[in-house]
């Protein structure tokens, strides 16, 4: 096995340029005929993987089982320790949701850690465990690309494996089915709405779900009937529902939706994500699990994983209270130390609100620092580097490399790592549609070195 699988993966490339152009076109071509697409279009993607290590591997495995528990205990403090909870920003109908017992044991099931690896150091950014995508792309896009002609040999001589992220994800919802009292072989809703951009994702794990013998349907919460204390879609009766449709949505439509809900505070249908799996998406519980003054609720071992793995974090309208008690002297402390800070909306989905201090104009970082002083639920994060990684294209008909700034998606089903998922872009606050793409982490087989995270 190579010393280093992304630079001899390069190499190999190079060795074959012929075979290497012919592969990279073809392959682009290939995914247009899956359903790796988001919404009409296929989603970008590179001949490539992001080698995982034996060490990163094991180091992915402890972070995830470790972060899987601190987040269920930070979710519980919400409801424990009430003098906690206005950190979590709800509105009254979100926290009516949110209290509904889901009938199991865990606020979290599955989560996407989003993270920056490079080499051993692994810091995470931002915890995405309301609805997590990224699973059946990353099968589908790991698929593909093992199974090229070309890739082929490199992968047998270097040990690659495979990842089962959406099996993970059947059996982690299985197994939570089992805990809430289904005795039923059940019969699953995926849910979402109808024209949600990520309907082909949830086609892809219809089919898997069938081809293990569970029967399932994609549902549009909307057209979900509660009667006779049993929940349908059409006729079908749903006995677990995998939640894909967002939290916030289903506050915004909460009229549209009653059927689903009184299903769900009946405990008449399992629903994994449970719905107060919407607290752990939050960023400013970052503030909370990097102060030290809340150590007290976690073990020594998950405290010395948060000082490890998370970069100081602070909410905003809170921070006034760790610098000197007077906002004056926050307000400096954001322009003063502005090239070594983000500032992070509470809870938008993509990348277009965060403020990457060394990238911002003065002007309009001086802004985003009023916006965030005037509305709850900002964050301060410490800036953390973001590491580069080579990718093969084609430039003229020859093989070129070019480098993308990117982040590590770690997928993490029932308390356990589960693969991962790259995305890749040409700017620091990732983003796939500039100039980015996908690639699956691929890890090797060979037993890992001793490590400790």
């Amino acid at each position: 096995m190579a010393a280093n699988l992304d630079y001899a993966f390069d190499e190999y490339l190079k060795a074959r340029p012929s075979e290497s152009v012919s592969a990279v076109q073809s392959f682009h071509e290939k995914l247009r005929h899956t359903t790796f697409r988001f919404g009409r279009f296929t989603i970008p993607a590179f001949y490539k993987a992001f080698f995982v290590t034996p060490k990163q591997h094991h180091l992915l495995k402890r972070v995830a089982a470790a972060f899987h528990q601190i987040i269920n205990t930070t979710t519980r403090l919400y409801f424990e320790e009430p003098q906690l909870a206005n950190r979590f920003h709800l509105a009254p109908e979100a926290e009516d949701l949110v209290r509904i017992d889901p009938g199991y044991s865990r606020n979290v099931v599955f989560g996407r850690f989003d993270a920056l690896l490079e080499g051993e150091s692994l810091k995470i950014l931002e915890f995405n465990c309301d609805t997590p995508i990224g699973a059946s792309y990353a099968d589908q896009l790991e698929t593909a690309f093992l199974s090229e002609k070309l890739v082929a040999p490199f992968a047998e001589e270097n040990h690659l494996a495979a990842s089962e992220r959406v099996q993970n994800i059947l059996n982690s919802l299985l197994a939570v089915y089992e805990e809430f009292g289904g005795y039923e072989s059940p019969q699953i809703a995926i849910v979402d709405w109808r024209h949600a951009r990520t309907h082909a994702e949830s086609e892809f794990m219809k089919a898997h779900f069938e081809t293990r013998g569970y029967k399932s349907v994609i549902a549009d919460p909307r057209e979900l009937q509660y009667k006779g204390g049993k929940l349908y879609h059409k006729g079908f009766r749903v006995h677990l529902i995998y939640r894909r449709v967002h939290f916030d949505t289903l506050v915004e439509r909460l009229d549209e939706v009653q059927d689903l809900i009184r299903a769900y505070r009946d405990k008449a249908v399992c629903i994994v994500n449970p719905l107060r799996a919407h607290l752990s998406s939050n960023k400013s519980i970052f503030s909370l699990l990097t102060n030290r003054a809340f150590d007290r609720f976690f073990t020594d071992s998950e405290n010395q994983m948060k000082k490890n793995h998370l970069p100081w974090s602070r909410c905003v309208a809170d921070a006034e209270d760790f610098y000197g008690h007077r906002k004056v002297f926050l307000v400096d402390f954001l322009k003063d130390e502005k090239e070594t800070l983000v500032l992070k909306p509470p809870r938008s989905h993509g990348p277009e609100h965060v403020r990457i201090g060394r990238e911002t104009p003065d002007g309009d970082w001086n802004a985003a620092v009023d916006k965030a002083l005037k509305e709850p639920g900002w964050v301060i994060q410490e800036y953390v580097n973001v590491p580069v990684v080579t990718v093969p294209q084609v430039v003229n008909g020859k093989l070129d490399f070019a480098y993308k700034k990117h982040n590590f998606n770690m997928l993490v089903f029932g308390g356990k790592y589960s693969g991962g998922l790259v995305r890749l872009s040409d700017e620091s606050v990732v983003n796939v549609a500039t100039g980015g793409g996908l690639m699956p982490a691929v890890w090797t087989d060979v037993a890992p070195d001793s490590f400790t995270a």
